[in-house]
């Protein structure tokens, strides 16, 4: 029998991989019934860390500095926190993470530079002490990032400090995105960065994207039991968690 908050954990590892959950898919893999899904779905909306929609749930980002580290964008934004000092510039690409990096980071105030317009407004809350810088240029319809010339100038003219991507895919010299103008950013942005952390979860190293680009130095902050091949890249790890890890559920474990 393995403990509810073990269940609730991988819950939490599925939602930041696919962005939404179904419950009756995940009662199904589980071999738990409906209702412990439920019950587990509610219990993990009350402390602030999904939001349930019909059917199952959506990934939402924390919004406060007390996010529980069940969540492993907390706590891998939590490690990279240590990494990073006050009034530090940091790049950052349209993901989510950018956000919880945000919260975490509320009593050092940074400076976050970013293509994406939608991402500026979230980072940028009265709540939080960050200064905002959105690039501005050419706004690419698909990817909604700014691009050209005039995004990359605000790159070129300030020493950023780090770079923190969230590439799709990764092995250990390339980042790969869905699409050319997010590639296109990330090798720009780890070119001109003093240290690039790359953060994504441990499925990312064995995943594909069509868009690569080479990458220099970088620490990649992931789960562990990582690959052999990344075995010479720096590292910084928090526990691995799958659902081949946990033992048979007992539906009375809520």
């Amino acid at each position: 029998m393995y403990m509810a908050h073990e269940r609730r954990q991988y819950i939490l590892r599925l939602l930041e991989q696919r962005g939404r959950i179904r419950s009756a898919a995940l009662a199904r893999e589980l071999g738990v019934t409906d209702e412990t899904i439920r019950t587990d779905l509610v219990a993990l909306q009350q402390k602030g860390l999904l939001k349930r929609v019909h059917g199952g749930a959506e990934y939402t980002v924390p919004t406060t500095t007390t996010a529980d580290d069940m969540r492993a964008d907390v706590a891998m934004a939590n490690l990279l926190a240590q990494q990073i000092t006050a009034g530090a510039l940091i790049y950052t690409d349209a993901c989510p993470f950018a956000r919880v990096l945000a919260t975490i980071l509320a009593d050092k105030p940074c400076t976050f530079i970013t293509p994406s317009p939608q991402l500026a407004i979230q980072l940028a809350p009265a709540t939080l002490p960050h200064q905002v810088i959105c690039t501005g240029g050419n706004l690419d319809k698909d990817t909604r990032l700014f691009c050209g010339e005039q995004a990359e100038q605000a790159l070129l003219c300030r020493p950023v400090q780090l770079a923190v991507l969230r590439p799709a895919a990764l092995s250990p010299t390339k980042a790969a995105y869905r699409h050319p103008v997010q590639a296109r950013w990330a090798q720009q942005a780890a070119q001109h960065a003093a240290s690039t952390f790359i953060v994504v979860p441990l499925a990312a190293l064995s995943a594909q994207a069509e868009h690569a680009v080479e990458l220099p130095a970088f620490t990649l902050i992931t789960e562990d039991n990582i690959p052999p091949a990344f075995a010479d890249t720096p590292t910084l790890t928090i526990p691995y968690i799958s659902a081949d890890m946990l033992t048979p559920a007992d539906d009375f474990d809520f």
